[in-house]
């Protein structure tokens, strides 16, 4: 079969390019066609390049059209490409982790010692010279 044309190489499962498939989101997005010359095609492409897989790609610029602020008005190619690193991340925010519980010998009791930390410090009635005594006092305690 040989090497596939230019019109499909870059494209999505259904053959689309990349800067056909921007400049189609960009008028959807504007509601008109975007004023881009030769220039604005090749930032799209050296863009697109860059990207890991083509679906990274397409969410960055959906990121990238999506962002209201006045600076990025008109959203140019030459802006996208200035800054993908942003919209890569914007484009993939993932939600924060929750922390898993620490599991290590003598996490128990790291854990008890924290709570003792933080109880001694809150304590106004202990003078501040006394907390380190008094928490290695409670430390003690601690099997």
């Amino acid at each position: 079969m040989g090497v596939p044309s230019n019109a499909v190489m870059g494209g999505d499962s259904n053959g689309v390019p990349f800067h056909v498939w921007a400049f189609e989101e960009w008028r959807e997005s504007h509601g008109f066609d975007p004023p881009w010359g030769k220039v604005e095609y090749i930032k799209l492409a050296a863009a697109f390049k860059r990207f890991a897989h083509p679906d990274y790609a397409r969410a960055a610029w959906t990121a990238f059209l999506a962002d209201s602020d006045p600076y990025s008005e008109g959203h140019p190619p030459g802006l996208f490409l200035s800054q993908l690193a942003k919209w890569q991340v914007k484009a993939n925010k993932r939600k924060p982790r929750e922390k898993k519980a620490e599991t290590f010998p003598g996490a128990e009791r790291a854990a008890k010692m924290v709570a003792i930390l933080k109880e001694v410090e809150a304590d106004d009635t202990i003078p501040a010279t006394m907390k380190r005594d008094e928490m290695a006092r409670r430390w003690k305690g601690i099997e």
